[in-house]
C-alpha cells in the first residue's frame, strides 16, 4: 500500500512538470502561461517529495523530504489562484489577493523548511513506515490552503461573461480542481493520528488530466502546433546528436540531414500553425453564422416593419400624410399591436394630431370627435403622462390608459375608451431631434407586459425613431418650401423694380449726359479749366453709371429670358478691331500695347455681334485695366469641334487660383478689384451668359504673378438657329453695321506657323 501510495506522487509530479513546461514553451510571453507553469511546477516538487519521503528508509530521509513535498504544497493555491485571475481577466480586480496569498505562501514554505512548529518529525503509523507529524503551526496552513482553492473554484464558477470556449474550459479547470481537492484532502487525517489511509491521493492526478483534457478539447494553450514543435525538436536534437558522433564524410552527410530535418521541421511548424489558424477561424466564422443566423430570424419580421416604415419616410413629404401612412402601418406590421396615437409640438402646446387608421380609430372618434388637434394644451409635466414622457425624455409603460390622456380626456372616458380597444398594455416614447422635441408616440397593445416579446419594445423604439426622422424632414421640408416660395417672390419683386429703376433712371441719365457733353464741347460758351476738370469727372461718372444701368437691364433680361437676340453673319477679326478702336485711348494713356494676332483666312460666322462685341469689350477692358506693363493681346483663331476661338491675353498680375472660383459670379470680385478699382462685378456674369447663350462656353487661365488669359468660344454656325433656349430671338439680318472709325487700327493680323493660335 505504502509503495503504491508513494507511486501516485511520482505519476502526479512527472505529469505536472511535463504538461507545465510544454505550456510555457508554447507562449512563454503570456503571463497565464507562466503561471501555469510555476504551477505544474509546485505540483512536481510536491510529488516528488511526496514519492521520495514515502520511499525513504530512515527516518532523516523521509523528514527532508516530507519538508519539501510541503515547500511544493505552500505554493499550490496561490499559484492556481494567479492563474485562475489572469484565466478570467480579473487580475486587476483581485490583484490584492494574489499578493496577498504569495506573502503567506512564502512564510508557510520558510516555515515548512525551519520551523518544527510546522513538521515536528515522522513516525511509524499502520500504513506509512515513516509519516510526517504535524506541528502546532500546520493547522494555518491547512485553512489557508483550502481557503484559496476554494475561492479560486467560486471565481471559476461565477458566470463573468466568457466565451462558449472559455466556458467550456472553465468547467474542466473546476472539475479538476475539485476532484484533485478532495482526493489530496484524504492525506490530511494521518497528519493528526486520524487512521484514514490517504488512497484518495492518486485522485490529485484529477487536476493535470483534466486541463490536459481541456487543451485537447478546446485547444487552451493550442497544444497540437506545441506537440509538432516538441516533435521537431526530439527529431533534430537527436540527429544532431549522432551527426557529432560521426567523423569525415559521414559528418558532412549527417551535418546536411540534420540541417534537411531542421528546415522541414519548421516548415512543418508553419504549416500545423496555419491549419490551426484557419481551423479556429472557420470554426469561429461557423459560430458566428450560426448565431447571426438566429439573430436574424429572430428580428425578420421587426425589420420588415421598419422597411416599411422606412419608405414611408423617404418618399411622402407632406406631414400630415406621413404620420398617417406610418401609425396606419403599425397594427398590421406589428402582431401584438392594435395602434398608435402620435401627439406633436406646435408652438409650446402639445397636439394630439393622428391616430392608426381601423376600427381603433373608430371607436376613438366615436368618444373623442374628430377633430383630435382640438386637444391642444401647453407643455407642462403635472398636466398628464404624455406631457411627462416629453418633459422627462425617457419611455414609460402603463396599464392605465387614463394616466396618459387625462386630462384632458375625462377619466371615465379613458377607461371606457381602453375596454373598447382592447388595450392591455401601453408604452409611449420621446420623440426628439437634435435636441428639440417633437412630440410623443405612444402604441396600444392587447397584451400584457409579461406576455410581450423584448422585441416588441425594441421595434416601437425603432419605430419611434423613424417617427422623429420623419417629423423632422417633414417639417424641414415645409420650412424650405415657404423659404423658397418666399425668396422666389422676393427675387421676382427685385427684377421687376430693377427693370422699373433701369428704365426711369435711363431718360434722365441720357438727359444729364447730353448737357455736359454740350457744356464740355463749349456750344454754349466758354468753360474755364477747373469747371471743365469738375464737368468732365460729373460726365465720367454718368458713363459709368448708365453702363450699371446697362449691365443691371442686361442681368434682369437674361434672368427673366426677355434678353433680345439678333443674329447675323460677322467677322471676329473685325469685331475685335472695333474694340480695339473704342479701347486704345485707354492703352495708349497706360502706355501698354493692345493688338490683335488672328489665323488669315477665318470664316465669317452667325452670332449676335453687338453682345460678342460686349463680351471681347469686357475681357479686353479688364485686361487694359489690371496690366501696368507690357500690353494685351487678342488672339483669334479656330479650335476643335469647329469653334471659333477668341483669347484675351494680358501681362498683368495674374488671379490667385482660390480667387478664380468667383469669377463670372453676379456681384462678385475679387480682392484686388474691390481694393483698387470700383466695378458691378456683373461684367463676366453677363458675358458668360451671351457666349452661353451662342452654345458656347468661356473660363480663365492664371497663375497669380504670370498675366491672364480669359477664353471664350462659340460654334461657327453656317445659318443663323431657328430657335434659341432662354432669350428671344429676333429676325436675323443679312450683314451687321459695324463702324470702326477712321483711325489708323494698330492691329497684328498673323498667321502662326500651324495655322492656329
Amino acid at each position: 500500500m505504502q509503495q503504491l501510495i508513494a507511486f501516485t506522487g511520482l505519476i502526479i509530479a512527472v505529469a505536472s512538470l511535463a504538461l507545465g513546461g510544454l505550456v510555457v514553451f508554447s507562449n512563454p510571453i503570456a503571463a497565464v502561461n507562466r503561471v501555469f507553469g510555476l504551477l505544474g511546477l509546485s505540483l512536481a516538487v510536491w510529488g516528488f517529495g511526496y514519492y521520495n519521503s514515502f520511499s525513504a528508509t530512515d527516518p532523516t530521509a523521509a523528514l527532508l523530504w516530507a519538508k519539501v513535498f510541503m515547500l511544493g504544497a505552500a505554493f499550490i493555491p496561490v499559484f492556481y489562484l494567479h492563474f485562475v485571475v489572469l484565466f478570467i481577466n480579473r487580475y486587476p480586480k483581485f490583484k490584492f489577493s494574489v499578493i496577498s496569498g504569495y506573502i503567506l505562501s512564502t512564510t508557510f514554505a520558510y516555515a515548512s523548511l525551519v520551523s518544527e512548529n510546522f513538521i515536528s518529525r515522522v513516525a511509524p503509523n499502520r500504513w506509512f513506515t515513516f509519516w510526517p507529524i504535524a506541528g502546532d503551526f500546520y493547522i494555518y496552513f491547512l485553512v489557508f490552503f483550502f481557503a484559496a482553492l476554494v475561492f479560486s473554484i467560486y471565481l471559476l464558477s461565477r458566470k463573468s461573461g466568457l466565451k462558449a470556449v472559455d466556458l467550456l474550459q472553465e468547467k474542466y479547470l473546476i472539475i479538476g480542481a475539485t476532484v484533485g481537492l478532495l482526493g489530496g484532502a484524504t492525506n490530511y487525517p494521518q497528519w493528526y493520528g486520524i487512521d484514514i489511509p490517504p488512497v484518495g491521493n492518486i485522485l490529485v492526478l484529477a487536476f493535470p488530466i483534466s486541463i490536459t483534457y481541456a487543451i485537447l478539447k478546446t485547444r487552451l494553450f493550442n497544444i497540437k502546433v506545441l506537440l509538432t514543435e516538441v516533435a521537431v525538436g526530439v527529431v533534430v536534437s537527436i540527429a544532431l546528436v549522432q551527426t557529432i558522433a560521426l567523423s569525415g564524410s559521414q559528418l558532412v552527410t549527417g551535418g546536411l540531414l540534420t540541417l534537411s530535418l531542421a528546415v522541414g521541421g519548421i516548415v512543418l511548424i508553419k504549416s500545423v500553425r496555419t491549419e490551426v489558424d484557419k481551423r479556429e477561424e472557420i470554426e469561429k466564422l461557423a459560430k458566428e453564422k450560426i448565431e447571426t443566423l438566429k439573430e436574424l430570424e429572430q428580428r425578420n419580421k421587426s425589420l420588415a416593419a421598419l422597411q416599411r416604415v422606412s419608405d414611408i419616410v423617404l418618399n411622402e413629404m407632406d406631414m400630415k400624410a406621413m404620420s398617417q401612412k406610418i401609425l396606419d402601418e403599425i397594427p398590421v406590421q406589428l402582431e401584438n399591436c392594435v395602434g398608435a396615437f402620435l401627439s406633436i409640438v406646435r408652438g409650446g402646446h402639445l397636439v394630439a394630431y393622428t391616430v392608426s387608421t381601423n376600427t381603433f380609430t373608430r371607436k376613438v372618434y366615436s368618444l373623442v370627435g374628430e377633430d383630435l388637434e382640438k386637444y391642444s394644451y401647453p407643455i407642462k409635466k403635472e398636466f398628464n403622462g404624455l406631457h411627462e414622457v416629453l418633459i422627462e425624455k425617457k419611455m414609460v409603460e402603463g396599464d392605465s390608459l387614463d394616466a396618459f390622456i387625462c386630462p384632458p380626456i375625462s377619466r371615465p372616458v379613458a377607461k371606457t375608451l381602453q375596454r373598447l380597444i382592447g388595450a392591455k398594455h401601453l408604452v409611449a416614447l420621446p420623440l426628439y431631434a437634435s435636441g428639440e422635441p417633437l412630440g410623443v408616440m405612444m402604441f396600444v397593445y392587447k397584451v400584457e407586459k409579461s406576455r410581450l416579446h423584448g422585441k416588441d419594445v425594441e421595434i416601437a423604439k425603432a419605430i419611434a425613431d423613424d417617427m422623429s426622422l420623419a417629423i423632422q424632414r417633414a417639417q424641414a421640408f415645409q420650412k424650405l418650401k415657404d423659404a423658397n416660395e418666399y425668396l422666389s417672390q422676393l427675387d421676382k419683386m427685385k427684377d421687376e423694380f430693377i427693370s422699373m429703376a433701369s428704365h426711369e433712371l435711363n431718360t434722365p441719365l441720357a438727359a444729364i449726359e447730353g448737357y455736359l457733353s454740350m457744356v464740355l464741347d463749349e456750344g454754349m460758351g466758354k468753360v474755364d479749366a477747373k469747371s471743365k476738370e469738375y464737368l468732365s469727372r460729373a460726365y465720367a461718372s454718368s458713363k459709368r453709371l448708365a453702363e450699371l444701368i446697362l449691365d443691371l437691364l442686361n442681368v434682369s433680361r437674361i434672368e427673366q429670358g426677355r434678353l433680345k437676340m439678333k443674329f447675323s453673319q460677322v467677322s471676329m477679326v473685325e469685331l475685335a478691331e472695333s474694340v480695339v478702336h473704342e479701347l486704345q485711348i485707354k492703352a495708349d494713356s497706360k502706355k501698354i500695347y493692345l493688338k490683335i494676332e488672328a489665323e488669315k483666312g477665318l470664316p465669317k460666322l452667325w452670332c449676335d455681334p453687338d453682345r460678342i462685341r460686349e463680351v471681347i469689350v469686357n475681357l479686353t477692358g479688364n485686361a487694359l485695366k489690371f496690366t501696368d506693363k507690357g500690353g494685351v493681346t487678342i488672339n483669334i483663331g479656330k479650335s476643335e469641334g469647329d469653334f471659333i476661338r477668341v483669347t484675351v491675353v494680358d501681362t498683368g498680375r495674374g488671379i490667385a487660383k482660390e480667387d478664380q472660383k468667383k469669377l463670372f459670379q453676379k456681384f462678385s470680385q475679387v480682392k484686388r478689384e474691390i481694393d483698387e478699382h470700383q466695378g458691378t462685378g456683373l461684367g463676366l456674369y453677363i458675358g458668360k451668359n451671351f457666349v452661353e447663350l451662342h452654345k458656347g462656353k468661356i473660363w480663365v487661365e492664371s497663375e497669380a504673378g504670370k498675366g491672364s488669359k480669359f477664353i471664350f468660344e462659340i460654334p461657327l454656325l453656317k445659318e443663323a438657329p431657328k430657335q434659341l433656349e432662354g432669350a428671344i430671338l429676333e429676325k436675323p439680318i443679312t450683314e451687321a453695321q459695324i463702324e470702326v472709325g477712321t483711325k489708323d487700327v494698330p492691329t497684328i493680323i498673323a498667321e502662326s506657323v500651324d495655322g492656329k493660335i
